[in-house]
């Protein structure tokens, strides 16, 4: 959306009292006072208010100004100028002695380098924080106006917007975010690359009368983009957290310094839990659909590696180690199995590297196994997938529905695994379950079935070596993403959702 703005004008729209960064001191003092002018060039297309398209300067707004001699050499001097409060458009501050032509900043608060370059801005810079619905004040220090055309002082500065604003028209927001805490935008800037931004938010609570929200957020587009066929998400995390995802973008999408930018959803929105992204059931002998019956032990496809990679279902994807991880733990070696069915042992504070929707995720866990065919877990602590795991291994006597039930919540940070492995804790928040089911469907060597209703094999896209491959493994032992099954015995398949 492209937006003219007036003129004369910066800033003054946004909501008062934003609480203003620290300044610079000028290098140098001893320069006589000046007054400048001040434009904001017609052909820059943000304006907050949003309303009325317009900018203005308020009360204590201030410059850099960088002074450059008489040969265009940056002189390494800055100077503050600050608005004169009731005119239209106009500067005070010192002459930096010696200086020839300056080049102008806003906010006074960027850093320039030996050479005059403004330097990279900190992450930090971009953090805001929107309070309330719809409202714009959080903008104000994170818009970039730059002139960097050296003028003399008695030149008009003519400023040009360097970032842009995504204004976000969301609802149908479930009820269940409840108090909402952050927003996360989130890009595919190259294949497999993705860069997010973090919008924190106050005084919006969703519930059965609020559903609906109205956001802004300032970013700079020279780091942000949507590659060709990227994909993009908005992450809402409040009491449970909720996610939007995109389709492939065909063309992607360049963002346009000084441009204002609308996405709008209102529908779509899933909770963010590892295990939703798991398909509900395997996949049919065909290899063209999913079976009906999600815990028979038969009647499902078996597939040897290379036939279950050449799998094509749409909107679904042969899973990687690393996924499998993110549902059921890695093999390691020191500690074995950390999901156990026929033994107690406790687990505190291990290091978890796995992929979800895509993205690398590193996080800590505890687990607590025990002998009566249950394992307890605390899983993805340190982020806001934190969550609640049960691993059940479900044994049939007539060796038809012998399956691997796992079960997942998301949590509160101050949940332990001590409330988790209580029996009564699985009696309530049922409505915020995720369950999957893995029937033992065996495997098939030769044409010959083995171990069909007493264990699970389920085939990864990771090869371990030449002849091997890994894969999600369970018996009535223990559960694992394990290495070590050769490539060409035939598995059962659970395809994923695809990533981000």
């Amino acid at each position: 959306m492209k937006l003219k703005l007036s003129i004369l004008a910066l800033l003054a729209l946004l909501i008062a009292g934003c609480n203003r960064e620290p300044l610079p001191v000028p290098l140098e003092e001893g320069g006589k006072i000046v007054t400048i002018s001040v434009n904001i060039s017609p052909e820059t297309r943000v304006a907050y208010d949003d309303a009325n398209r317009t900018l203005s300067w308020e009360s204590g707004d201030q410059l850099l100004l960088a002074g450059y001699d008489a040969d265009g050499l940056y002189m390494n001097q800055t100077s503050l100028f600050t608005y004169n409060t009731g005119t239209v458009n106009s500067f005070n501050g010192q002459q930096i002695i010696g200086a020839a032509t300056y080049k102008a900043y806003y906010p006074a608060t960027v850093t320039l380098d030996a050479n005059g370059s403004v330097q990279p801005l900190p992450d930090a810079f971009w953090q805001q924080t929107q309070t309330g619905d719809g409202t714009t004040g959080h903008l104000k220090n994170k818009l970039l106006l730059f002139d960097e055309v050296a003028n003399s002082i008695d030149q008009a500065f003519n400023l040009e917007l360097k970032n842009s604003i995504l204004k976000f028209n969301l609802s149908n927001i479930p009820q269940k975010v409840g108090e909402l805490d952050q927003l996360i935008y989130t890009v595919e800037t190259s294949s497999g690359v993705f860069k997010s931004m973090t919008l924190n938010v106050t005084g919006i609570t969703f519930s059965s009368t609020v559903n609906s929200m109205t956001a802004f957020l300032a970013f700079d587009p020279a780091v942000v983009k949507i590659a060709a066929n990227g994909k993009a998400k908005i992450l809402l995390i409040g009491v449970l957290p909720y996610v939007w995802r995109s389709g492939k973008v065909t063309g992607g999408k360049n963002y346009l310094k000084g441009n204002r930018y609308t996405g709008t959803v209102s529908s779509g929105w899933t909770l963010d839990n590892p295990l939703i992204y798991v398909a509900e059931s395997n996949v049919n002998p065909a290899g063209n659909g999913f079976v009906a019956n999600p815990t028979a032990c038969q009647g499902g496809g078996y597939f040897d590696f290379n036939a279950a990679k050449a799998i094509d279902i749409s909107g679904y994807h042969l899973p990687d180690l690393v996924e499998w991880s993110g549902i059921v733990p890695k093999y390691v070696s020191n500690q074995n199995y950390y999901v156990r069915f026929n033994s107690p042992y406790s687990y505190d504070g291990i290091t978890e590297n796995v992929t979800v929707q895509g993205e690398n995720v590193s996080m800590l866990s505890d687990f607590r196994t025990t002998s009566n065919r249950v394992s307890y877990a605390l899983r993805y602590k340190g982020t806001h997938m934190v969550s609640a795991w049960k691993y059940e291994y479900v044994y049939d006597t007539n060796k038809e529905h012998t399956h691997l039930k796992i079960t997942s919540h998301n949590v509160a940070p101050s949940v332990t695994i001590g409330d988790i492995e209580d029996g009564t804790f699985w009696t309530s928040g049922t409505g915020n379950d995720v369950v999957r089911y893995f029937p033992a469907g065996g495997y098939y060597n030769n044409g010959s079935p083995n171990n069909v209703g007493l264990q699970g094999y389920y085939r990864s896209s990771t090869v371990y070596s030449t002849a091997g491959a890994w894969n999600m493994y369970f018996n009535s032992t223990y559960a694992i993403s394990y290495y070590g099954n050769i490539q060409t015995n035939e598995f059962t398949v659970r395809l994923f959702v695809p990533g981000n």
